[in-house]
């Protein structure tokens, strides 16, 4: 149950991230907002893109490509998740899913048993993953009850607590991720 929610929660994030990809049409009067998140993001390297082709029109082949074109030199999400095994914070069944949500090059998440949702992501440079938080916390604002994002280096923590979640575990969970 729990993982056809995380599927399906993960399916509508991507969807609604899709959506607002379309480009809507503007006034020719009207300027470009100009903020520091995104001056921000326009200065960090963009997560790699795949090249056109029919394979890329499907979930499964962006998620391939993802996949197969992991950033180097910044933990990796199985170092990450290892480390929170060590720390108590086992993850149930993580999975991959589509990093493009997060502005990232590459993403997998799960549960705890206690409910506290993870997501690592990895990114190209510490500017990309500091762009990402901002992107997320900007595009999914509604979702963010009590959402927290730490970025170490290049890669990000998120960890999102239902209510009745221990709050231990989310604080052994960031301190293992710290640690790393």
């Amino acid at each position: 149950m729990r993982t056809s929610l995380a599927l399906a929660l993960s399916l509508a994030l991507s969807l609604g991230l899709s959506l607002a990809a379309c480009k809507r049409a503007r006034p020719r009067d009207a300027a470009p907002e100009a903020t520091a998140a995104t001056a921000a993001a326009a200065a960090a390297p963009a997560a790699p893109q795949p090249p056109p082709s029919p394979e890329m029109r499907t979930l499964s082949g962006r998620l391939a490509f993802e996949a197969a074109h992991r950033p180097t030199g910044t933990a990796r999400v199985e170092d990450v998740v290892a480390a929170l095994g060590r720390a108590g914070v086992a993850l149930a069944e993580p999975k991959q899913y589509l990093a493009a949500t997060a502005a990232a090059s590459y993403c997998a998440g799960g549960h705890t048993a206690d409910g506290l949702a993870v997501s690592v992501c990895e990114y190209a440079d510490a500017a990309a993953a500091t762009a990402g938080r901002a992107h997320v916390e900007r595009r999914f604002a509604a979702l963010a009850a009590d959402r927290r994002i730490v970025v170490r280096g290049a890669t990000t923590l998120t960890t999102t607590a239902p209510p009745g979640a221990a709050p231990a575990t989310r604080a052994a969970a960031e301190q293992a991720f710290q640690a790393l």
